[in-house]
């Protein structure tokens, strides 16, 4: 057996290992977590201040809603969700600290490249770049948190890490509207690019490698999976069939995939759908959007997380009927918003369906984290990252861009509510895949204790 074999397998019968500093760093690990937190927030800030820019966009370089779609889906989206695999391979063998940073620094340095395009293929370039450089962000650090916190602690941990895309997007569309309105919109992706610079640098000197799987208080075990015991030098194919052989793993992958779908639609063409519909000023559309996404998105992720560590000590599916209650009732919530013609009624609705949606991301990604293989889970998000962002982020602004223009011609401006109004009902099929893997959840429950009676 491999130095790394020994560390993520121990016997059934003798305590876990353990971080070395574990008993010292009660308080380091939330410094951990706070540092992977800003990150994450910056990547979201990065890849999301594209949204208040579009009108400016689309006005200098005379753009259709489709192009605009592949430069806020495709765009990024394409190489941000394909080389998150290959990376995440490398993230369950080598330091998992060093590729973060060197990410950070990658994905910050293109979007300052983004203010200096010229046109609408350089833009596109640029927009690549930082999706090459954010695919080696999350899937890492999704790895180093489970090993820092148990796994009844790992959805309030992620729901932490995820208050980054409400704070993200708070400060990307704040700072770009205003930035963009005085100073135009080229300023605010240097703005936004280079203080990630110095963040890539503090993370490296600062944040430990921990040990791989030293919170892992029982075997994971999987009552799907085909495969033999941990392996750590599986094919990028055989780690695929692994997972995906994994019952609870495929349907909450799905599940969040499809909550994807509709959360990137809107995320993206929300600042559109406001200075299209509403007389509103570029920075208080800004402001608007991106004090709701955090007054609301913030403790919705909160809660999400705090609750769903406490449903799971009692009831390992409780996580999973958390997830899909919280997109199912945030579907006529969106659709609410879509019909009003008064944005004060439309932010109000907007922000219940934020709420509702939040308390679903991080124990739909705690989900992962804790039905896998330790030497599995960097990989594990990865391919999670890679369905959603590539159907989520980077077809659903692409559909929701093709459909307002069909609709152009019938419904005018208001093309874009019909658009992200239909896109919405994909929530209804996220609930239900999180009921298949509330089900999931269960059967390896009963396994578990078959295995443990054994």
């Amino acid at each position: 057996m491999t130095t790394e074999e020994s560390t993520v397998q121990s016997p059934p019968d003798s305590p876990p290992d353990r971080h070395p500093d574990r008993a010292e760093s009660k308080n380091y690990r939330w410094y951990v977590l706070a540092m992977l937190g800003v990150t994450y927030a910056f990547s979201f800030m990065d890849r999301q201040i594209l949204s208040i820019l579009l009108e400016d966009i689309r006005a200098e370089f005379a753009l259709s809603d489709v192009q605009l779609g592949l430069l806020s889906g495709i765009a990024f989206a394409l190489f941000y969700a394909t080389l998150g695999i290959p990376i995440a391979r490398l993230a369950d063998r080598f330091n998992r600290v060093n590729i973060v940073s060197i990410a950070v620094a990658v994905w910050s340095a293109m979007t300052v490249l983004c203010g200096a395009a010229a046109s609408f293929w350089q833009l596109f370039a640029a927009r690549v770049g930082v999706g090459i450089g954010e695919a080696g962000g999350s899937p890492p650090s999704h790895s180093i948190i489970s090993d820092y916190f148990k796994d009844d602690e790992r959805s309030f941990a992620l729901s932490i890490y995820s208050l980054g895309t409400s704070l993200g997007m708070l400060f990307g569309l704040v700072m770009g509207g205003f930035v963009a309105e005085y100073f135009g919109w080229r300023w605010a992706f240097v703005c936004a690019g280079v203080p990630g610079l110095a963040l890539a640098l503090l993370l490296k000197l600062t944040v430990r490698e921990p040990r791989r799987g030293g919170t892992e208080v029982k075997p994971v075990v999987d009552a799907n999976a085909t495969a033999a015991p941990a392996q750590t030098k599986d094919s990028m194919l055989q780690t695929f069939r692994i997972l995906w052989a994994n019952r609870a793993y495929r349907t909450v992958n799905i599940a969040h995939m499809l909550g994807v779908f509709v959360g990137y639609g809107f995320t993206v063409w929300k600042p559109p759908l406001y200075l299209r519909q509403f007389d509103l000023s570029q920075s208080e559309v800004g402001m608007i959007v991106g004090f709701t996404a955090a007054a609301f998105g913030v403790p919705g992720m909160l809660l999400g997380g705090f609750l769903a560590d406490r449903l799971f000590r009692r009831d390992v599916r409780g996580p999973a009927w958390l997830c899909g209650a919280a997109v199912l009732l945030a579907t006529p919530a969106y659709l609410l918003a879509l019909w009003s013609e008064d944005w004060v009624i439309t932010t109000v609705f907007i922000a219940v369906g934020i709420f509702l949606y939040s308390l679903s991301h991080a124990p739909g990604l705690a989900i992962v984290q804790t039905v896998v293989e330790p030497h599995r889970r960097a990989q594990a998000a990865a391919y999670v990252f890679f369905v959603s962002n590539l159907l989520g982020l980077g077809v659903g602004p692409l559909l929701v861009g093709s459909l307002s223009d069909t609709f152009a011609a019938e419904y005018g401006e208001r093309s874009l509510n019909v658009a992200l109004g239909i896109i919405t009902f994909v929530l209804v099929a996220a609930a239900f895949m999180y009921w298949r893997t509330a089900r999931a959840l269960r059967e390896r429950a009963v396994h578990e204790e078959g295995a443990a009676r054994a």
